[in-house]
């Protein structure tokens, strides 16, 4: 049997596809494990990363400490100096500069110019203390949305410095969870206590957008499918205390699919940028995926316990190929330690395969090529007679 050449060319591309598709972040096997990041019992609730410089990544806890990483949440350092220790943090948000980061406690509101190194108080001592959330106005510099605990929603137009209640349409003490703008169509939205709300004014005023959603239903996250390029229009999703929603008029409706996880806790919502139709969640058993806009739900992978709570995610490097979820640990995923993994074993077994056909395909072509030539001897070891070997 002679192998030619073609048919080594072809089986090389063969096997190098299916190493591409054992390959992290490509192909069936997309992704890894989950690892851990070195900040166990902290009780992660927030994350934040520099869009400046996406290797420096912020967490906060509910324990009062704030942690910092400089290489992609390789390693840890605590930065709580000003924050009060024995509050909650319950958000990290860069203004639209990159800046200066604030952090929304239940002890107030705080900013830091210096990379978390210090903290500084903001507001007036009348204000609310417990701050839930934070959103700022792409378009508008300096101008940010907080949400409280039983206080509603308050807005600034100075970077945080002075703010004013915007609550007109909320019910009374209504406690924000969630805002997010939709910076396509100029909507803030609310995730709250009682409900969806959404302001077509900035703030001014708003309109409660919950048919279809469970009668004062608890709504942990809502987010826009718009919030990245080439998301559609309109399509909203609802992350509540039990279950998933989606709504494709803009939250005029509601509704669940087959998979819509009822009676799961949805803490955040989280749109691939690379594919908006793929949607995270961080959940009370953990962080799930689901690649049709919520209609089926899958684990992200291993590594990360079952029954670990997630609150929030985030994207940990530029190019949006490392998710990162806070719960009571923070999680990378993929992970990269570099250990052995059940994609990277598979991978490096087909590999060896690929190798050995390789060399036996080669062996096999030398004789084909150069026939061997074996020698009869005589008794006394003279030379008679020889011929060729067959293959």
């Amino acid at each position: 049997m002679y192998i030619t050449t073609p048919k080594i060319l072809l089986l090389c591309t063969v096997v190098m596809l299916c190493l591409s598709a054992c390959a992290p972040n490509s192909g069936i096997f997309a992704g890894g494990d989950w690892q851990s990041s070195g900040l166990q019992h902290q009780h992660i609730r927030t994350l934040a990363v520099d869009f400046n410089n996406p290797q420096d990544i912020y967490a906060g806890g509910s324990l009062g400490k704030l942690f910092a990483s400089t290489d992609g949440g390789q390693h840890w350092h605590e930065r709580s100096a000003g924050l009060p220790p024995a509050s909650s943090i319950n958000a990290l948000s860069f203004d639209n500069t990159g800046k200066e980061l604030y952090a929304a406690t239940t002890a107030g509101l705080f900013r830091s110019t210096d990379a978390a190194l210090h903290w500084l108080a903001m507001g007036k001592a009348n204000q609310p203390f417990d701050y839930t959330t934070l959103a700022f106005d792409l378009k508008v510099p300096q101008t940010m949305y907080a949400g409280t605990a039983f206080h509603g929603a308050l807005m600034s137009l100075d970077g945080g410095n002075t703010w004013s209640s915007i609550n007109a349409g909320l019910p009374p003490a209504t406690t924000i969870n969630a805002l997010t703008i939709d910076i396509d169509s100029d909507q803030l939205w609310a995730a709250t206590n009682s409900g969806v709300y959404r302001s077509d004014d900035r703030g001014k005023t708003w309109q409660a957008f919950n048919t279809g959603l469970p009668s004062s239903v608890v709504v942990n996250s809502v987010q826009p499918d718009t919030v990245v390029n080439g998301g559609t229009r309109g399509v909203i999703f609802a992350g509540t205390k039990r279950g998933f929603y989606f709504s494709q008029d803009a939250g005029g409706h509601w509704k669940t699919s087959s998979e819509s996880l009822v009676g799961t806790s949805i803490h955040v919502i989280y749109v691939d940028f690379h594919k908006p139709t793929t949607v995270f969640v961080g959940t009370d058993v953990g962080a799930l995926r689901s690649d049709d806009s919520g209609q089926t739900w899958s684990g992200i992978g291993p590594g990360m316990p079952k029954d670990q709570p997630v609150y929030s995610l985030a994207w940990g490097t530029g190019d949006y190929s490392q998710l990162f979820a806070a719960a009571d640990d923070v999680y990378l995923y993929p992970g990269t330690s570099g250990g052995l993994t059940l994609n990277r074993l598979i991978a490096i077994v087909i590999a060896a395969l690929f190798f050995y056909l390789l060399y036996r395909l080669a062996r096999r072509r030398r004789k084909v090529r150069n026939p061997e030539r074996t020698l009869e001897q005589t008794k006394g070891g003279e030379e008679r007679s020889e011929k060729d070997s067959v293959v």
